[in-house]
């Protein structure tokens, strides 16, 4: 025992042994957090750097060759209008830096587009979405869903009017709901661009609003409204239901009257003086959207420029123009929001088809 006390330290009492020890425990405790540390940040550091070449390469990203805009409407058609509209701002502030064709491939609910779409792929060829991407797997027109393609941007809402001729003996929509009442199929009712259009439902909301079995009725299907239109003028269909901004340059020329707009008020401009349903005592409103589509598994930074590119028409003061030219609300969406509001909007669908019998 005297012969271990004496090969302690001198300073080395039972007393200060522990101390001793734990100070020993501690510096070697403090050199390995220093070796952690400084390895944790080696790996911070290695991940900045990926991140930031990500950042880089996302958006390092461009077209290299012309883009397919294609519309799944016919020529004059409010989705190839949308589509013609956004390509004439990216060509005037040369956005895209290579040119943007317009094609058009109508027909199947927008799918003959879409798969069109698809098929090119590698982000140079976009389309136009509207409501068919959550309506077709529900009415059987085409397999189609948001699912299928890439969501990029929704751009905004817009209304449905219905019209009728001139020399229509249908003077408002309490002679539609009259005839309608008496025999469900008395009238037929032409829209586009196909079946599970937004014009399709709004058609079919509104016939339920005059309490009509809407299972009874009679829709036509046009690839797009202003074909519709010329065929209500041939006498095919006795009312046309279509987007607003279709409606001016008919009414205008004195062959076409509009009857009411399925909207939650009145527009504006050449069809301020339209009464809504509502205001006809007909419970019916019903909002259309509109946006860009590219194809499916598109990469994150082929989406990433697209998004850019299509903020940039949103924020353009020509954007806003035609908002208000058109008849359109403004309603841009991207990203996860978007891909929830479509989320949202197929369990709507599902519901509002299958309870006006539109479902297969």
């Amino acid at each position: 025992m005297k012969r271990a006390l004496q090969q302690r330290e001198p300073f080395e009492s039972d007393g200060c042994l522990f101390f001793s020890r734990l100070f020993k425990l501690t510096a070697a405790l403090h050199g390995c957090m220093k070796f952690a540390w400084r390895r944790m940040g080696l790996y911070w550091l290695a991940a900045l750097l990926i991140l930031g070449l990500s950042s880089v390469h996302a958006q390092s990203w461009k077209p290299s060759r012309p883009v397919a805009f294609i519309t799944p409407s016919s020529p004059a058609g409010s989705l190839d209008l949308t589509a013609r509209t956004i390509q004439k701002i990216w060509d005037d502030s040369r956005t895209i830096g290579v040119p943007v064709v317009v094609i058009n491939k109508p027909g199947a609910g927008n799918g003959i587009a879409w798969s069109y779409m698809n098929d090119r792929g590698d982000g140079h060829a976009l389309s136009i979405g509207n409501t068919n991407l959550v309506s077709n797997a529900v009415t059987g027109a085409h397999p189609y869903t948001h699912r299928d393609v890439t969501p990029l941007a929704l751009m905004f809402d817009d209304y449905f009017v219905l019209v009728v001729r001139a020399d229509s003996p249908l003077k408002s929509m309490a002679d539609v709901r009259e005839r309608l009442r008496a025999d469900p199929g008395a009238l037929a009712v032409g829209f586009g661009p196909g079946v599970g259009a937004g014009s399709h439902t709004a058609a079919a909301v509104a016939w339920k609003g005059m309490r009509v079995d809407v299972r009874k009725a009679r829709f036509v299907p046009y690839k797009s409204a202003g074909d519709g239109i010329v065929a209500m003028l041939a006498g095919e269909v006795e009312i046309i239901c279509g987007t607003a901004v279709n409606m001016p340059p008919f009414l205008a020329s004195g062959r076409v009257r509009a009857l009411g707009v399925i909207g939650p008020q009145r527009l504006t401009g050449a069809l301020a003086n339209v009464p809504t349903l509502k205001e006809q005592g007909i419970d019916a409103g019903f909002t259309n959207w509109r946006g860009v589509i590219g194809a499916k598994n598109m990469r994150p930074e082929q989406i990433a420029f697209w998004e850019r590119a299509l903020a940039s028409v949103n924020e353009s003061e020509a954007w806003r123009r035609e908002l208000n030219r058109n008849f359109w609300r403004a309603n841009f969406i991207t990203g996860l929001k978007l891909r929830e509001f479509l989320d949202q909007e197929a369990v709507v669908f599902q519901n509002l088809l299958t309870e006006l019998g539109l479902n297969k």
